[in-house]
């Protein structure tokens, strides 16, 4: 119920402005592995609004929309890392601006200022929004154990790749 709460309120926000797009079917891809362990995660699922008047943008994917090649890993992720329960989703708001999205990143419970390169392609009646990052996963307070430590890249490499239509 708040993830909805949460998107209504982002679209009622862009709504007031200019040109709106949305889509309820991005792709966000999580990549944390390592030589010893693929750890790859996708989630085409993700939601993403843009207002072309002003450049404001917001994204966010539900955690447990995240699909792993291995079952185990996929409970390990929601279960014992981002805890999905309790954090269930990642956020991103802010605008899009000279080739870069800037703003806050919300991943765990934890706000971070972020400034990316982006791309803002506006195609007839949508606009592609494509972005490639890093976050290190201890700065959103995500405890990497000791035992896997060799198996899991600090480093975890997000993309976006989301097609928005005209609202």
């Amino acid at each position: 119920m708040k993830a909805l709460l949460s998107i209504l309120t982002m679209v009622f926000c862009l709504s007031l402005s200019g040109q709106q797009y949305l889509t309820r079917q991005g792709t966000l891809t999580f990549d944390a592995g390592s030589p010893l362990e693929d750890i790859r995660a996708t989630s085409n699922s993700a939601t993403a609004v843009y207002d072309a008047k002003d450049g404001k943008l917001g994204v966010q994917v539900l955690m447990t929309s995240f699909e792993f090649r291995r079952a185990l890993m996929q409970e390990h992720f929601n279960e014992n890392y981002v805890e999905s329960e309790v954090y269930p989703k990642a956020v991103f708001k802010g605008e899009f601006k000279d080739d870069r999205a800037i703003g806050t990143l919300d991943i765990h419970g934890v706000s971070q200022d972020v400034n990316v390169p982006a791309t803002l392609v506006k195609d007839d009646d949508a606009v592609r929004l494509k972005a490639s990052f890093t976050v290190t996963i201890e700065d959103f307070g995500v405890a990497i154990p000791r035992a896997v430590a060799n198996k899991i890249d600090p480093q975890a490499k997000i993309t976006v790749d989301c097609t928005l239509q005209a609202r």
